[in-house]
């Protein structure tokens, strides 16, 4: 964004400002990433820019397919914001026939037997599940067998994998129900202040339920 609108430089405590931490912990950050402003002028939005591209990694092109054709696969598989980050949606895929041949945005959805063609064609490097639970594990364990390292999951299930293998689970469920509990405990929010501010933090027991969960990737 400050790219786009022409600014050449940053400061650490502008970032900081943006991003609601201490200055001190921006500099540590960059830092990690390798890269170094300069006295009273700051970071070049140019150069910071492209040295965390570089970290992360998102300056290199990675192919992916996604397999689930429906709702939320449909809606990712036209959302133009992936290439952004470098990924390449190079095919879309579902098991059910009736939806084999339908367009969503610039592909034609296939059938599974044509999935070991496309990774090996394309060297597919990610895949996306957007498919109902039930047949995540199953389908997971068709790509892995077929090369695939990287696993974006959009399924609500805890993937099983290899070692060698990293998933990335997005549960959607999860959100809600934490967004849910903030408002439940909002609206029992008591009239008095030492209650108030008590009532504004979750119990420690739901918040170490939560971690443990985005941990293990349930």
């Amino acid at each position: 964004e400050m790219e786009r609108q022409g600014n050449e430089h940053v400061s650490s405590k502008n970032l900081a400002q943006y991003f609601h931490v201490d200055d001190t912990q921006v500099r540590k950050d960059v830092a990690i990433i390798g890269y170094k402003g300069k006295p009273k002028s700051g970071y070049s939005v140019k150069g910071l820019k492209e040295a965390i591209e570089e970290f992360l990694g998102i300056n290199y092109e990675n192919t992916a397919i996604l397999i689930g054709a429906g709702h939320l696969g449909s809606a990712l598989a036209q959302y133009p914001g992936l290439g952004e980050y470098g990924l390449k949606l190079m095919a879309v895929f579902d098991n059910d026939p009736s939806k084999a041949g339908n367009v969503l945005g610039p592909f034609t959805v296939l059938p599974m037997e044509a999935l070991q063609r496309v990774i090996r064609s394309y060297d597919i490097g990610i895949a996306i599940i957007t498919v109902p639970k039930e047949a995540a594990q199953s389908v997971c364990n068709r790509i892995v067998s077929l090369g695939i390292k990287a696993i974006w999951n959009f399924a609500p299930i805890q993937l099983s994998v290899p070692a060698d293998v990293t998933v990335r689970n997005e549960n959607i469920a999860t959100g809600i129900a934490l967004l849910s509990h903030y408002l439940k405990t909002h609206k029992n929010i008591h009239k008095t202040r030492g209650e108030h501010e008590k009532s504004k933090t979750p119990p420690k027991r739901v918040i170490d339920i939560f971690n443990k969960y985005q941990r293990e990737g349930a």
